[in-house]
């Protein structure tokens, strides 16, 4: 997988929205479901910046490529968050009074946890650059993964244009990240933190920022609840396992699937609402009776 910073830089830019007809999204709009996707979706992306102060630490904010890559990745995200509240505000759901700060102080204690060790412990040596770097290719995995399953879910297709958009964007991030990790892993001990820091610590992107494990768990039923969104779990583990010394990597598809079954436990006719609600828009979804069905499969890994 290659990546060239000087074409990354070129192509930086907002995510279009002028050719969005904002008076169809309007007419059109979005369900409930959608909506509750869309914020999770959206506060996450617009507190990014957050997680450039955990990234440049260290030895890290001494990277010419990874500042030059930071500098855009933050604007590019910013403004897809931006543009979610733009397309919520047109169907008649805009963001609280307040919501970034509101956001912004509702982080749960893991993301302070996580920022202790993220500043902390890259000034120690620069080979903790790793687990930055592979943390984020599959954070912007997961990130590209919903925004596409999304776009297939929804019968907006306003949504979906803007939804395709941003995936896009989200892959030339994760190209970035992951030739960051593959080159910074070569080391052996870049390998062994980079392991380890995503084996105990590592959870989908936007839990403790963008939403509760509930609202991932949420949108895993929603999203995911096919043989199609199987494979995608077990697709972003096998091109994280391509990277040195991340071989039988299964971290997607355990932990989503371990979100997943703890939602069905305690909320098994919301999964049933969801499934229900799947086939009436002609989504595949998984029978009952499958070895592939509902979080038992994903969870077996645990």
């Amino acid at each position: 997988m290659s990546f060239s910073i000087e074409r990354f830089v070129s192509l930086s830019k907002a995510v279009d929205t002028n050719d969005i007809d904002w008076d169809y999204v309007a007419r059109v709009g979005i369900t409930d479901d959608e909506a509750r996707v869309l914020r999770y979706m959206a506060d996450t992306e617009s507190h990014t910046i957050i997680y450039l102060r955990d990234l440049l630490a260290g030895h890290t904010a001494r990277d010419p490529e990874i500042a030059a890559f930071m500098s855009c990745w933050v604007y590019e995200e910013f403004n897809h968050g931006r543009a979610i509240d733009r397309f919520l505000s047109a169907c008649g759901r805009p963001p609280a009074n307040g919501q970034y700060t509101k956001v912004a102080e509702s982080a749960s204690w893991v993301e302070g946890l996580e920022a202790f060790f993220t500043l902390s412990l890259p000034h120690l040596t620069p080979h903790f650059a790793a687990v930055h770097m592979a943390w984020g290719a599959i954070d912007e995995m997961m990130a590209a993964m919903a925004y596409v399953q999304l776009s297939q879910y929804t019968r907006n297709r306003e949504l979906s244009k803007l939804l395709l958009r941003m995936a896009k964007d989200e892959r030339r991030h994760q190209s970035f990240y992951f030739h960051q990790a593959e080159r910074r892993m070569q080391h052996p001990l870049g390998q062994r933190i980079a392991r380890f820091g995503l084996e105990w610590l590592w959870s989908p992107v936007g839990i403790g920022v963008g939403g509760s494990e509930d609202d991932l768990a949420f949108i895993a039923w929603m999203l995911l609840d096919s043989p199609r969104g199987r494979e995608e779990l077990r697709h972003n583990d096998r091109i994280m396992g391509r990277l040195p010394g991340m071989s039988g990597c299964s971290l997607s598809f355990r932990r989503v699937g371990a979100l997943m079954k703890s939602f069905h436990q305690r909320f098994p006719e919301e999964v049933e609402r969801l499934r229900v609600q799947r086939r009436e828009l002609g989504v595949d979804v998984v029978s009952s009776g499958s070895e592939m069905a509902g979080a038992e499969a994903l969870s077996s890994a645990l």
